[in-house]
């Protein structure tokens, strides 16, 4: 017997592993294991290895996913789908869901705004916009609107909409025995059916914000032409009504006294606009905002329509909702009354006084930030809206050489050695108080002299504002949804009841203001309206201070809702409402 060197044992090892992956390899064509042969590998494997294995095989697939959700992601986008319910807590109850009554509550008119439509609408970024009417004509001589109406509209219980249904509303809503609150806008107004899908509109002469007239919702002829003046308040389709809007009326639940405590609406199928995400609208009425913010904490409403300042503390630590501020078209200003105090009647001293206001402390103080500063009494958002408005920004220093040079010289420590004493005069409300009593702490860090008297909302208008007894006013203005100026600062309006509240005279300023509600073309009257408060600017007639935002809340599964827009009601807050969601999906990217 031979023995074999190490080299040989080697060679020979070496041929015998050779031959042993031939053998294998013949026995299968692909070099890779097949699936079934995997379940071998506790048998081939020490423990130690097949854990490894395994927690390899986890990190591929783990990743393997994560990489196919990010791209997924990467190549598509979320997108609304049809279905789900919202459901909105609301402070008082439903009585006259009629256009008729349209002033009546809050209620009211967030019901009315989705029940009904009119012949022009406003979209969520305030544009006035064709709504029954498919488009409109206006005559030559400004004074004559022609609507030509939709030809695809029916009633919620399938009956046509029609000219007569227009002109049939106008002239209830014009009929002093309705005792419509809307009267007096459409009094001087002549409303004619040409045909079945034609109506117009005859004004006594041009009046630019007529269209914004024209968003009144109109009422179904065949459902109300029977129904007296009389017994209007009493028809049960006030709470039952029967619309053209996206919405329609469900059903109402009341409790044991008739009080109704929800009202449910659900999405019309026939709408002639677009079709909304969601499918159903319930409403839930509190007896106060206390009980409403309550609800939506324990979720029983998933939205509330506003939330007060005072009760805003309650929610601000709740993640899943988000507040919505929207803006207002009011403003808050100190309006001069130059008549009742003739120091007033030195522009140095109104600039002065205007350059001594920290509007953003009395924002962030007063209004707990719940305001935006102003310059100027038309709002961001609307026609005639002034960036580049002259501007006093708060400088005491400066304030007090506008003074010196008017002849009010400083003391030795920065003070008027000249007395100005001032009746600072507003309403009794918290946040109203509250500026009023910084502004007085500002004016007298100057040496002013400054009386506060604060009056209640009835005895203010009329004790104060109505024979013009003060010198200087804080009080708000509601601009509504077109910013027609003139009640407020006309000539015209200087003596009660006008609405001049600062008794401003100036004929370039009557002009424009003239001009700026005449005429209908939108980029004169911006025009006229931004010459309009650089006058106002000039002679500062009043200290524009800050316009109020509005706060709506709700859960973060309700998307889709439109941020920092302008309302002129809160019902304003439903212009985009066909574009919100609870549910989604995804779809490749366009």
């Amino acid at each position: 017997m031979s023995i074999l060197s190490p080299q040989s044992w080697r060679k020979q090892g070496a041929s015998h592993v050779a031959l042993d992956k031939k053998l294998v390899g013949s026995l299968s064509k692909t070099r890779l294991p097949r699936l079934g042969q995997l379940k071998y590998l506790p048998r081939i494997l020490s423990r130690r290895d097949y854990r490894i294995v395994q927690i390899l095989c986890v990190v591929l697939l783990v990743n393997a996913v994560f990489l196919g959700w990010k791209a997924y992601n990467a190549s598509t986008v979320e997108v609304p789908r049809s279905g789900g319910t919202y459901t909105e807590g609301l402070v008082g109850t439903p009585q006259y869901i009629n256009p008729l009554f349209l002033y009546t509550n809050d209620s009211d008119r967030d019901l009315v705004k989705l029940i009904y439509s009119g012949l022009m609408a406003y979209t969520a970024d305030r544009k006035i916009v064709p709504d029954l009417a498919e488009r409109y004509d206006l005559s030559s001589d400004e004074k004559t609107y022609t609507f030509y109406l939709r030809p695809d509209v029916k009633w919620h219980d399938g009956e046509p909409f029609t000219a007569d249904d227009v002109v049939f509303t106008i002239e209830k809503i014009q009929d002093q025995k309705t005792k419509s609150p809307s009267q007096p806008s459409y009094a001087d107004i002549a409303v004619k059916k040409i045909d079945e899908r034609t109506v117009s509109f005859s004004l006594p002469k041009p009046f630019a914000p007529f269209l914004d007239l024209a968003t009144i919702p109109i009422l179904p002829r065949h459902i109300w032409q029977d129904v007296s003046p009389e017994q209007l308040p009493l028809s049960t389709y006030n709470l039952k009504p029967i619309g053209t809007g996206a919405w329609k009326f469900k059903s109402f639940q009341k409790d044991g006294d008739g009080t109704i405590r929800s009202y449910t609406l659900v999405r019309n199928p026939d709408t002639y606009t677009a079709k909304p995400y969601l499918e159903k609208i319930v409403f839930t009425f509190y007896p106060d905002a206390e009980s409403a913010v309550e609800g939506l904490k324990n979720r029983h409403v998933q939205g509330i329509s506003f939330l007060p300042r005072a009760l805003r503390d309650q929610l601000v630590k709740d993640t899943a909702l988000r507040q919505y501020r929207l803006s207002l078209p009011q403003y808050t200003a100190l309006f001069f009354n130059q008549s009742n105090n003739a120091d007033l009647q030195s522009l140095p001293v109104r600039q002065a006084l205007a350059a001594l206001i920290d509007k953003k402390k009395i924002v962030d103080e007063s209004m707990k930030g719940e305001a935006s500063v102003i310059d100027a009494p038309l709002l961001r958002g609307f026609i005639g809206y002034h960036e580049q408005v002259k501007k006093y920004p708060f400088d005491p220093a400066a304030a007090r050489e506008i003074l010196a040079k008017a002849g009010w010289s400083a003391d030795a420590d920065g003070k008027i050695a000249k007395k100005l004493s001032l009746d600072l005069v507003t309403v009794d409300t918290p946040s109203t108080v509250s500026a009023a009593n910084m502004i007085k702490e500002l004016w007298e860090a100057a040496g002013i002299t400054v009386r506060v008297s604060v009056q209640s909302s009835a005895e203010i208008k009329e004790t104060i504002i109505g024979p013009r007894k003060y010198d200087v006013l804080l009080y708000g203005a509601l601009i509504g949804s077109d910013p027609d100026l003139y009640p407020y600062w006309h000539s015209s309006g200087k003596n009660a009841p006008g609405l001049n509240l600062a008794l401003f005279n100036n004929a370039a300023a009557d002009t424009l203001l003239d001009d700026a509600r005449r005429i209908a073309d939108p980029g004169v009257r911006d025009e006229k309206y931004k010459r309009f408060q650089d006058i106002l600017a000039k002679e500062v007639p009043a200290i524009f201070l800050y316009s109020p935002t509005y706060t709506y809340v709700m859960t973060k599964s309700i998307r889709g809702v439109h941020d920092e827009r302008l309302i002129v009601y809160p019902a304003d807050r439903f212009n985009d409402i066909h574009e919100w969601y609870i549910k989604a999906g995804r779809a490749l990217k366009k």
